[in-house]
């Protein structure tokens, strides 16, 4: 993964009827007026990705179509107009802003804090822009979206109007010359890599990346007989198996040893990792199965979609067989729901959560292991 060399910026100017606040104006990416806020409401503006999801620009100027996957946006940013500098960083320029975002998939909102001791916010509106095309940063030319917030109707409107800003929209629906191109983001590697005995032939197969937001156009795969890893074939993301033909197991023990890996490919630009690797054969035991080496690690996954209503998918990974507990809680810490309550097999899992029966809000999910534990938050809009 890539560092970040490239800026966004988020501006925020507070507007009081022909008051306006003694404030510099940064032009970014995404620009946010507040306005109409007479009595000085503590308003907070709040980025948070939808997706797990999320991209940087390449620091090669020799390749500048490139964005790797980075984990640098993962958060969610908060700022408020007390702040004496309102602006987030992005993936393509300066870094040295507080706050940043990358190309991915975001909800923005503008939210009242409760004035509970856990500082929520009730969310006065939002909506969610998306920014997940290779066609930026080298194309976004002045790509500038400004948008207004006013405090007295607590609704976004295009800048200098009364025209509501869409609920949900992108970078290319709102600038002509942006395109949504997708294949020069890098793509996540393949899962579950297995083999079988097909014919005396060694028959591979994967599943797709876990992550229904991955974007894959083909995948690579890798073999090794002892003198390093190959390049054997390239095939498209529509077929997940491959069947190495070239390899005779029911003959002398050759090669030495046979191991296996694949690689997941997205236009040009490969993902960064490997599946797991397999090995099928050594020279005493050719053609019988052995151990899959699985590379699998505990990680608890952001749920998609999110923002939901009313349903959602959370997924996660066990490294070994465990008892799994994974418990919703509300912002009050107080259990609404208990999805699992078992013992799980190592590898990737997911489970569909339902909150028709909840109200809107922030909630959180939690997940516990002998050895893993974890929480994430999630909101619930109705």
């Amino acid at each position: 993964m890539k560092t970040i060399i490239t800026l966004l910026t988020i501006c925020i100017v507070l507007i009081n009827f022909s008051t306006i606040k003694a404030q510099e104006l940064v032009t970014g990416e995404l620009v946010i007026y507040i306005e109409n806020n007479p009595n000085n409401l503590d308003i907070k503006i709040d980025v948070q990705l939808v997706s797990s999801l999320c991209w940087d620009a390449s620091d090669n100027p020799a390749y500048p179509d490139l964005h790797n996957l980075t984990t640098e946006y993962l958060g969610s940013y908060m700022i408020t107009e007390e702040e004496e500098d309102l602006n987030w960083e992005g993936c393509w320029s300066y870094p040295h802003y507080q706050y940043a975002f990358g190309l991915g998939n975001y909800m923005v909102s503008a939210c009242s804090p409760s004035g509970d001791e856990d500082g929520d916010c009730a969310i006065l509106d939002y909506f969610i822009i998306d920014y997940r095309t290779s066609d930026l940063p080298e194309n976004f030319g002045s790509g500038d979206v400004i948008v207004d917030f006013d405090v007295s109707t607590g609704k976004f409107y295009y800048h200098n109007t009364q025209n509501l800003f869409p609920t949900n929209t992108s970078i290319w629906d709102l600038k002509n010359w942006i395109d949504h191109i997708t294949t020069e983001l890098e793509p996540l590697p393949p899962e579950n890599l297995s083999w079988y005995n097909f014919y005396d032939s060694p028959r591979l197969q994967w599943n797709h990346s876990s992550n229904t937001e991955d974007y894959v156009t083909h995948y690579e795969i890798y073999r090794n007989i002892g003198e390093g890893w190959d390049l054997i074939a390239t095939q498209s993301s529509a077929l997940v198996y491959y069947i190495d033909w070239s390899i005779d197991l029911s003959g002398d023990p050759e090669p030495d040893y046979l191991y296996y890996k694949v690689r997941a490919k997205n236009g040009n630009r490969t993902s960064d990792e490997f599946s797991n690797t397999v090995k099928v054969a050594g020279p005493d035991d050719f053609g019988k199965e052995t151990n899959v080496q699985n590379d699998f690690n505990y990680e608890l996954k952001q749920n998609y979609p999110n923002p939901f209503n009313p349903t959602t998918t959370i997924s996660f990974t066990l490294k070994d067989e465990s008892f799994v507990t994974l418990t919703i809680f509300d912002v009050l810490g107080k259990k609404v729901s208990k999805l699992i309550d078992e013992k799980l097999t190592s590898g990737n899992h997911q489970i569909d959560f339902d909150g028709t029966q909840l109200n809107s809000g922030i909630y959180f999910y939690e997940i516990q292991t002998e050895k893993f534990r974890d929480i994430k938050k999630f909101v619930l809009l109705k």
